[in-house]
């Protein structure tokens, strides 16, 4: 595809529900090697659980499965949804280019599907409520965006064995757990 449209005239404004989001997606060079992961589970919750992009490595996967169990969530009581539909290549970092493309696809998805609550996993996925949510500072705190309450998290990409950040985590998502009770 070209250079990505600006947000006003990104195709995605166009789509009147869900399922139009999914075919505008199903358009890109991407699509005919792999489906997009836009989203996963129950948007109907308005429970998100927000990645930067899909992971090439099952283990990540399945330890976000694991962080929600340990709160008493899975798919059928929130929605995976990621900032890009498709692992980035190398699984390297998404670049500015990639995320200005897609942004505004989430951003119609929220305005189709609104979320209340968003738990943010990575830098990456916190920065849709602004840069001051991107920092690691910001992480477990509350942010404002566009109507739901985010809280930036650690992605387990991040965390590797590091025992402290799994801590982090996992307070984290006790504070999420509170809020959505």
């Amino acid at each position: 595809m070209a250079a990505p449209a600006p947000a006003a005239d990104h195709p995605a404004r166009a789509c009147a529900d869900v399922p139009a989001l999914l075919a505008l997606l199903g358009r890109f060079p991407d699509a005919r090697t792999r489906p997009p992961l836009l989203y996963q589970g129950a948007l109907e919750t308005r429970v998100w659980v927000l990645i930067d992009r899909p992971d090439t490595d099952p283990a990540h996967r399945d330890t976000i499965d694991r962080m929600l169990a340990a709160i008493d969530l899975d798919w059928n009581r929130a929605a995976l949804v990621s900032r890009l539909p498709w692992p980035t290549p190398g699984d390297g970092e998404p670049t500015a280019s990639a995320l200005a493309r897609f942004t505004p696809v989430v951003e119609r998805l929220a305005e189709l599907s609104p979320p209340t609550h968003v738990l943010a996993l990575g830098q990456i996925a916190a920065d849709l409520a602004g840069g001051q949510a991107r920092l690691g500072s910001s992480r477990g705190r509350w942010f404002d965006w566009r109507g739901a309450q985010l809280l930036p998290s650690i992605h387990p990409r991040a965390m590797g064995g590091n025992k402290e950040l799994k801590r982090q985590a996992f307070e984290h998502l006790k504070l999420f757990r509170a809020a959505i009770a």
